[in-house]
């Protein structure tokens, strides 16, 4: 059985529990609602939290006023993201892969396969965290009830969720004299958890791209991250974790010197490669192969070069004047995973850093992984479709337009009613047309 038909089998399993529990009355009683093999659990725990949080009123309304302006520029990025994607999908027309596999657009540990477990975990419970803790807050800012606190489960955390009263956050069916909220009040209700999730995320990215990784040294030497199956480089027991130092007499520092090598060799040529394996120098003699792609010899090794990756992460903060810089943030993970795995090896902990040993690198790695997935979930809320942060806001602000254009109250909704819900269409096709396309090419 592979991993999709086990994790298809167990969700199953789990679907027929709920139904079982929710036909029983079980779940009501303990406050949880189903929506098919979705559950709200909800708790009226933390309330008086929020209102002891919420008590530095002037702050926070400063705090998620930052991020209105912050959410606009967030929908311009992301319309751009999925339009450029849309193009790219439609010129290229690739075949389907990891990179575009549809579990991989989720932000979820253990789905994505590009995110790790146990950060990944760490990542997503603190930005679920401070992103409904930041609407509940406001909410008690704005002086409107939140009703509940909790999260959304379907055999795992998917999200959480802050519930103000919508008969005052939204005006919907409130009663005569009730506290409704203000248009500025709404905005900053809805910019909360992305200003909160952005906020999180530069922190994290000032402590990962400053002091930690100004404290991380790069292994010399060509680090061997895969062998391939029946290689020569296998038959003599190359394996991953060793580092590659010197071919012959030739020093090896890097992907280009071993490339740069390798191209003057030839099938049957008779190698000696020194490396190290924990720390131990060995040598190696190894007859090559011939390269399956041109007429050279052929090793059979997949090498990755430390420095290369370090001056890499460190080169992402003065580039981010330009789009490109900004992209190859928001796909750090298809580049770079942390220091972990078969690369973990690679790199060693300097100054202050290495007093600390190996939880150094938990330290590196958790503020990686905090700081993507506050920066996308951040993101991806600014897209202006509703129910996302962003489709609020961006209804709460054309509907202002609106009212200085249009008189009438129902031409007002109705306007605004239409161009809401063609974005959201719009969206969700270019969503549908990353996620089918590859397949759609690929059996063509």
């Amino acid at each position: 059985m592979d991993y999709l038909t086990l994790a298809l089998v167990i969700f199953a399993v789990y679907w027929l529990f709920v139904i079982f529990l929710n036909s029983r009355g079980i779940l009501e009683r303990y406050g949880i609602s189903a929506f098919g093999p979705l559950l709200m659990v909800r708790t009226t725990r933390g309330l008086l939290l929020l209102d002891k949080l919420a008590k530095p009123k002037k702050f926070w309304r400063v705090f998620a006023n930052i991020g209105i302006p912050l959410t606009v520029l967030g929908m311009f990025f992301m319309l751009a993201i999925l339009l450029i994607g849309d193009i790219n999908l439609l010129v290229t027309q690739p075949a389907p892969t990891a990179a575009n596999a549809p579990q991989n657009l989720l932000l979820i540990p253990g789905i994505n396969q590009f995110i790790p477990l146990t950060w990944g975990l760490i990542g997503l419970i603190v930005t679920l965290v401070v992103h409904e803790l930041s609407h509940g807050i406001l909410s008690r800012v704005a002086d409107i009830k939140v009703k509940s606190l909790g999260l959304l489960v379907a055999l795992i955390p998917l999200g959480a969720f802050a519930e103000p009263d919508e008969a005052q956050l939204l005006g919907i069916d409130a009663a005569p004299g009730e506290k409704i909220a203000t248009r500025p009040e709404r905005l900053r209700v809805f910019s909360a958890g992305i200003t909160a999730n952005f906020a999180v995320a530069l922190i994290a990215f000032l402590l990962f791209f400053g002091p930690v990784l100004s404290s991380i040294t790069s292994v010399e030497g060509l680090g061997i991250v895969g062998v391939v199956s029946g290689s020569p480089a296998e038959k003599v027991g190359l394996q991953p974790g060793m580092v590659v130092n010197q071919i012959d007499s030739v020093k090896i520092s890097n992907t280009d010197e071993f490339q740069t090598f390798m191209n003057t060799t030839y099938q049957g040529q008779t190698v000696h490669i020194m490396a190290t394996d924990q720390g131990v120098s060995r040598t190696f003699v190894v007859v090559l192969d011939k390269n399956p792609n041109y007429d050279k010899g052929f090793l059979g090794i997949q090498g990755g070069s430390a420095s290369e990756v370090l001056s890499f992460l460190k080169s992402i903060p003065s580039n981010l004047n330009n789009f490109r810089g900004w992209a190859a943030l928001a796909a750090l993970p298809f580049i770079f995973g942390g220091f972990t795995g078969d690369i973990a090896h690679l790199y060693q902990p300097a100054g202050w850093g290495a007093s600390l040993g190996p939880a150094f690198f938990w330290i590196a790695n958790t503020l990686l992984w905090v700081g993507w997935i506050n920066f996308w979930v951040g993101l991806f809320n600014c897209l202006p479709a509703v129910p996302l942060d962003g489709g609020h806001i961006f209804r709460e602000l054309f509907k202002s337009l609106a009212e200085k254009f249009l008189r009438n109250t129902k031409d007002q909704e109705r306007v605004t009613n239409v161009l809401v819900t063609t974005l959201g269409v719009v969206i969700l096709a270019s969503f549908l047309i990353l996620i089918v396309g590859p397949y759609i090419f690929g059996a063509l």
